[in-house]
């Protein structure tokens, strides 16, 4: 008898068998099924059991997460989340935003998302206790359930939990997006005049965030503002497009709504005050007058990828990773200056001099070195960010801060960190430790005692001589019948774990081309044009399938933003 077998129950549904952990709640029990599912392997399934075992598996996930909110949750209640200071209040370091830096850490998430936790769990202990139960029995997913909660937080409590009942019961078989269009429909519906009230709260707290690095040298821009104005935008790049594709145009409409976009963005960047959103239309007070613009943008490129010899990437900071082409073309008329870098580790030792109008050597050499905020996790970039003495400093006579060294700590390399200035708070004022054992070496104990390495890294992987990124690059070149490029550093020996690596990169070239085979001989659903071997398009061909850059398409109408 096999373990499915003593699952089973009397009940069939249009001819297939119910398992017990088919419709079981979620909970340990079920977990130890999926378990022994796994175990003894899923040939034996039925595609019928294969869908159910999604299901149930998406089941147990929710039951988690709404564990782990509740977990959450409760520490923020406990005694080591609360602020060190009696100026807590003022500096918004609440119970949440403590304990959201605490589990941002052990998470590898950042505070914000982290924090959200916590006030996730406290309303599904609360105002939204149905919603909380839902996701707990695994009726909804944790994305649905962070939906309403969203949308809810901050509602008047009596009309969150109206809308809750009456979105609630038909949210299992909505979709994310058709769940959010409920409640957003039911806010207006339910209390009008209060929907008045939030829209003009909400007009006010419109903005356009920073730039979201995207692959391949790209980015993204999220703009919140009145939907009115907001569709008017569109209508009106949209019109400029097809206007321009119909005049013959080769660009394809979603290209040319970007770059419509952004070419009246930069020629029409600055606006005078107005009754309404600067520039927003025949609404709007405000006008927009032409305006030339003028970046600072501070890109690493290896000597050798500007000089040619070697096509190196860059680093653009704020952003990451750019090709070389694009280092070398932003390099043009710029202004160079010498980095001197450790070759084993690729981290940053010195700074050059030869600059105009040159800032603090010394604060310079840090924020290359340390290029973020050094809190793990935190990714503001070292610009926008403060400059800490690690030990703090001590003016001479001044003994109205405790310290482990009585001189204080030395304005130094070794002892100052990039951090932003949440997480410079969070230093100061939270209980949060932080040690520098070697020049952007970091170590952070958090208030509960968990502790965190934050390393020194380098600016691009390649610049380390000892990374698995150069392995790596051979492994791919290898398989791709590609010749190894002299101007890189060779790799090391294979060794046993690289041998494993480079096995199972041959076993995806397999299934890339025996799927590819089943596609072009009938044996598949689709039938495609089989592409010559060997042939390249905008990735590495291995064996006959391409691994690396896909099409990128524009989404559709109804897809989340991309970023």
């Amino acid at each position: 008898m096999s373990f499915l077998d003593t699952l089973e129950t009397e009940e069939e549904v249009l001819g297939n068998r119910l398992l017990r952990w088919h419709r079981a709640a979620p909970g340990p029990r079920l977990a130890r099924w999926l378990e022994e599912l796994d175990v003894a392997g899923l040939e034996e399934l039925t595609d019928f059991d294969l869908v159910e075992l999604v299901a149930a598996s998406e089941r147990v996930a929710a039951w988690a997460q709404h564990l782990a909110r509740r977990a959450a949750a409760k520490l923020a209640d406990r005694p080591s989340m609360q602020a060190r200071t009696p100026d807590a209040l003022a500096l918004d370091l609440t119970p949440e935003r403590v304990t959201g830096a605490e589990l941002a850490m052990r998470l590898g998430r950042t505070p914000r998302a982290a924090q959200q936790l916590v006030r996730e769990g406290r309303l599904f202990d609360g105002v939204l206790a149905a919603t909380g139960r839902a996701l707990r029995e695994g009726l909804i997913d944790v994305e649905k359930a962070t939906t309403l909660a969203t949308l809810l937080d901050g509602v008047p409590g009596q009309l969150a939990v109206t809308v809750q009942d009456a979105v609630l019961p038909r949210a299992p078989q909505r979709t994310k997006r058709q769940l959010a269009h409920d409640v957003r429909a039911a806010l207006v519906e339910l209390d009008p005049v209060e929907a008045a009230d939030r829209h003009a709260k909400a007009r006010e707290e419109r903005f356009l965030t920073k730039p979201t690095p995207l692959p391949d040298g790209m980015a993204g821009l999220w703009l919140r503002t009145d939907a009115v104005e907001a569709h008017a935008l569109f209508d009106a790049v949209d019109a400029a497009a097809r206007s321009a594709r119909a005049a013959g145009d080769p660009r394809t409409l979603a290209q040319l709504r970007a770059d419509l976009l952004v070419s009246r963005g930069l020629h029409c960047a600055t606006c005078s005050p107005g009754g309404g959103p600067a520039g927003s239309g025949p609404t709007g007070g405000g006008g927009c007058r032409s305006g030339g613009i003028r970046a600072d943008v501070r890109v690493l490129v290896p000597l050798s990828t500007l000089v040619g010899t070697a096509d190196e990437p860059a680093e653009l900071a704020g952003h990451g990773p750019i090709d070389p082409a694009t280092a070398r073309a932003l390099a043009l008329g710029g202004t160079w200056r010498r980095l001197v870098t450790d070759p084993t580790s690729g981290v940053v030792l010195d700074v050059g001099r030869t600059r105009y109008r040159p800032p603090s050597d010394l604060a310079e050499l840090v924020r290359f070195r340390d290029r973020t905020c050094v809190r793990p996790g935190c990714d503001v970039h070292a610009w926008a960010s403060e400059l800490d003495h690690t030990v703090p400093f001590r003016p001479r006579g001044d003994t109205s801060r405790p310290s482990g060294d009585e001189r204080g700590g030395a304005t130094a390399a070794d002892n100052l960190g990039v951090l932003s200035k949440d997480c410079h708070t969070l230093k100061t004022h939270a209980g949060f430790e932080l040690e520098q054992l070697a020049p952007g070496d970091f170590w952070w104990t958090t208030p509960t005692g968990h502790r965190y390495r934050r390393p020194p890294e380098p600016p691009l992987r390649s610049m380390a001589g000892g990374d698995d990124i150069h392995e790596l690059r051979a492994d791919l070149d290898e398989l791709a019948g590609f010749t190894l490029d002299a101007r890189r550093p060779r790799p090391r020996d294979l060794d046993g774990s690289r041998e494993e690596r480079r096995a199972e990169l041959a076993e995806i070239v397999g299934l890339t081309a025996e799927v590819r085979r089943r596609s072009t001989s009938g044996h598949g659903v689709a039938k495609v044009p089989a592409e010559p071997r060997g042939a390249r398009r905008g990735g590495r061909t291995l064996g006959g399938g391409t691994l690396g850059r896909r099409a990128k398409r524009p989404p559709a109408d109804d897809d989340d933003p991309p970023f």
